[in-house]
C-alpha cells in the first residue's frame, strides 16, 4: 500500500540557533521603529486637553500605553501558549490552520505575510526619511531626498538584508545585535539628556533652533485655537490615544513566526515573550514620559482656568488642526524634544546623533522582518498549499532561499507605497491626481492596510487561543507551558479577552481610523476605501490559491485531513 503524501519533507531542514537573547531583540526591534518617536505628540495634537487636567500627570498617550500595554500582554500570552505546544516556524499560521480551519489560518496568514512583507520594504525607503526627519535639527541638507531617491535606496536596502538573511539566522542575529546596540547606547545618552534638562536650557535651545520663545508657540497655538480644537475631556483624550499606542506594540509575536528555529523553544519562546515585551512597554511609558515632562517646562500660558505648554502647542502645531511652524521648523517628534535640551546645555555634538539614532532604530526593523515574513510562505508551502519551491532549504545555511527572494519581491510594493514616487508632484514618476495607481500605491495607504492586515491576523490568533483547549485538547495536554488556575485553562479566559479587544480594534479601524488617517490624504488621492479593497483582493486571492493547490495536491494523493490534523514535524 502506498504511503500518503502528507508535508514536503520528513524534516523542515531548519536548524534551531536562534538563541535567547535574539530572540528578544527579534520582537523589540520589530516593534521600535520609526512610529514610536512622533507617537507622543501625533496623539496628543490631535486631542488637546488642558494639561493642568492630566490625570496623575500623565499625558492621555501615556495613560494610553499603560492601558494598551496591559492589553497586548494578554495577547501576548496566547502567543506564548500556542507558541510552546506548537513550535513550528509559520506561527500564527501554524496555530490558526490547526485549531480554527485551514482556510481560515491560511487567509489570515496570507494578509500577515503581506502587512510584514510589505512593511520590509516601507521600512527601507523609512530608513532614509528618517535621516530627513531629524536634518534640520542636525544642520544637513535634505535636497537629495527626492522620491526617486527614496524608492531605489529603499530597494537596494531590501535587497542587501535579504541577501545577508540567505546567509542564515545566525548571521541574521549577529546583524541584528549590531544595529541593536548602537542606537540602545544613544537611547540612554538621549535618557541622561532629557532627565537633567533645565527650564532654561529647553528655552535657550528652542530659540536657538526655531528662532521663538517658547511661550511664543504656545501663543500661537492658541491663536490657532488649541484651546477648542478637541471637546472632550482626558480620557476621551485617551480614548483617542489608543489606536496609535496599539500600532506601536505592533511586532509584538514576532520570535513566535521563527519559532521552529529557536533553541530549546518550549522553555525560552514563553519567557523571550514576556522579557521583550515587558521592556518594549517600559521604554515606551518612560521615554514618552520624560520627553513629554521636558517639554512642559517651558511655554506655560494659562487661559479660563486651564494652562497649556510647549509641548501642547508643538504638537497641536504639528498634528493638529493649527500647522503655522516656523519655516525649516520640524514636525514634533520625540527626539527633537532631546536636540532642543541639548543645544541648550551646548551639547550640540548631540544634534548630529539624533539622524543616527533615528535611522538605526528604523533600519533595526529589517532582519526580523525578512525572517518573519519568509517563514510564513515556508509553513504553507511545507504544507503543500503553494509551490513547493518555496518550502525548499538550502543545506548549507538551512535557509528557505526561494521564500525570502518572493518576499523581496513583496517588499518592492512598499518601497514604492512609501516613496510616493506615484503621487508626489515632484517625482519625474507622477502619474497626476486621481490616478488608480496613486489612489493604492502611496505612504497613508500603505500603512492602514497593513494595520488592517495585522489586527485580523491577531484577531484571528486570539480566537484560535480561545478554542484551544475545545479543538485540539490533545496538542494542548502535551505542551510544557498551560498554565492553569483551580483547573481552569487560563488561555481559554486570556484568549477570550484578546479576541473581545481585537474585535474591538478593528471596528475602530472600520470607522477609518477617524483620529489620524480622516481622508487619506496625499495630495487628494486614495481614501480609507482603498485599503480595504486591498484587503478583499488578498484574500480573494489568497482562497483560489488555497483551493487550486488543494486540489492540485489532492489529485497526487496529498492527504490534506492528516496535514492539518498534526502540526508539522521539526
Amino acid at each position: 500500500m502506498a504511503e500518503k503524501k502528507m508535508f514536503v519533507r520528513k524534516a523542515t531542514g531548519l536548524v534551531r540557533e536562534i538563541g535567547f537573547l535574539t530572540a528578544i531583540l527579534i520582537v523589540v526591534c520589530n516593534c521600535v521603529g520609526l512610529g514610536w518617536q512622533k507617537r507622543l505628540f501625533q496623539f496628543t495634537g490631535k486631542a488637546i486637553v488642558p494639561e493642568n487636567t492630566y490625570v496623575l500627570g500623565l499625558p492621555p498617550i501615556v495613560m494610553a500605553f499603560i492601558l494598551v500595554g496591559i492589553v497586548v500582554l494578554f495577547t501576548v500570552w496566547i502567543f506564548a501558549i500556542l507558541g510552546a505546544a506548537m513550535p513550528r516556524s509559520g506561527g500564527g499560521y501554524v496555530y490558526m490552520s490547526r485549531i480554527i480551519h485551514p482556510v481560515v489560518g491560511y487567509a489570515g496568514s496570507v494578509l500577515e505575510y503581506w502587512s510584514i512583507a510589505v512593511s520590509y520594504g516601507l521600512i527601507g525607503t523609512a530608513v532614509f526619511e528618517a535621516i530627513t526627519i531629524y536634518a534640520w535639527m542636525a544642520g544637513w541638507g535634505t535636497a537629495w531626498a527626492t522620491p526617486e531617491v527614496l524608492l531605489v535606496g529603499g530597494m537596494v536596502i531590501v535587497v542587501l538584508f535579504a541577501a545577508l538573511a540567505s546567509f542564515g539566522v545566525r548571521m541574521a542575529g549577529m546583524l541584528l545585535q549590531v544595529m541593536f546596540w548602537i542606537p540602545a547606547a544613544i537611547t540612554i545618552v538621549l535618557y541622561s539628556v532629557l532627565l537633567t534638562s533645565t527650564p532654561n536650557a529647553m528655552t535657550t535651545g528652542i530659540q536657538s533652533l526655531t528662532g521663538l520663545l517658547p511661550v511664543e508657540f504656545t501663543n500661537r497655538a492658541l491663536g490657532q485655537g488649541m484651546a477648542t480644537a478637541f471637546t472632550g475631556d482626558y480620557w476621551a483624550a485617551v480614548d483617542v490615544a489608543i489606536l496609535g499606542a496599539y500600532w506601536a506594540y505592533i511586532g509584538f509575536a514576532a520570535s513566535t513566526f521563527v519559532a521552529g528555529e529557536i533553541k530549546e523553544v518550549a522553555k525560552n519562546l514563553p519567557r523571550t515573550l514576556f522579557v521583550a515585551n515587558g521592556f518594549v512597554i517600559l521604554l515606551y511609558i518612560t521615554i514618552s514620559y520624560v520627553s513629554a515632562n521636558a517639554a512642559r517646562m517651558v511655554g506655560s500660558v494659562t487661559t479660563g482656568g486651564n494652562t497649556f505648554t510647549f509641548f501642547s502647542a508643538y504638537a497641536f502645531m504639528s498634528y493638529g488642526t493649527g500647522g503655522l511652524l516656523p519655516a525649516d521648523v520640524g514636525k514634533a517628534w520625540m527626539p527633537n524634544i532631546a536636540g532642543f535640551a541639548a543645544s541648550g546645555a551646548g551639547l550640540n555634538w548631540f544634534l548630529a546623533l539624533i539622524p543616527i539614532f533615528a535611522a538605526l532604530w528604523v533600519a533595526n526593523d529589517i532582519p526580523p522582518f525578512i525572517l518573519t515574513s519568509s517563514r510564513i510562505i515556508f509553513a504553507m508551502a511545507f504544507d503543500r498549499v503553494l509551490p513547493e519551491k518555496l518550502a525548499e532549504v538550502n543545506e548549507r545555511w538551512h535557509t528557505p532561499i526561494y521564500a525570502v527572494l518572493v518576499t523581496v519581491l513583496v517588499a518592492f510594493v512598499g518601497n514604492f507605497a512609501e516613496s510616493n514616487v506615484f503621487v508626489d508632484a515632484k517625482s519625474s514618476l507622477y502619474l497626476g491626481a486621481g490616478h488608480v495607481v496613486g489612489t493604492f500605491l502611496n505612504a497613508d495607504v500603505g500603512v492602514v492596510a497593513t494595520d488592517i492586515w495585522d489586527v485580523l491576523f491577531f484577531l484571528l490568533a486570539s480566537l484560535a487561543g480561545l478554542l484551544f483547549v475545545f479543538r485540539k485538547k490533545d496538542i494542548y495536554d502535551k505542551s510544557a507551558y498551560k498554565p492553569s488556575v483551580g483547573g481552569l485553562h487560563l488561555v481559554t479566559v486570556v484568549g477570550l479577552i484578546a479576541t473581545v479587544t481585537n474585535i474591538w480594534l478593528l471596528w475602530r479601524i472600520a470607522l477609518g481610523w477617524p483620529w489620524d488617517y480622516p481622508t487619506m490624504y496625499v495630495a487628494g488621492e486614495g481614501g480609507t476605501w482603498s485599503a480595504w479593497v486591498m484587503t478583499l483582493i488578498i484574500i480573494i486571492v489568497a482562497l483560489i490559491l488555497y483551493y487550486y493547490y488543494k486540489s492540485k495536491g489532492s489529485r497526487i494523493g496529498v492527504d490534506y485531513s492528516t496535514i492539518y490534523a498534526e502540526i508539522p514535524p521539526e
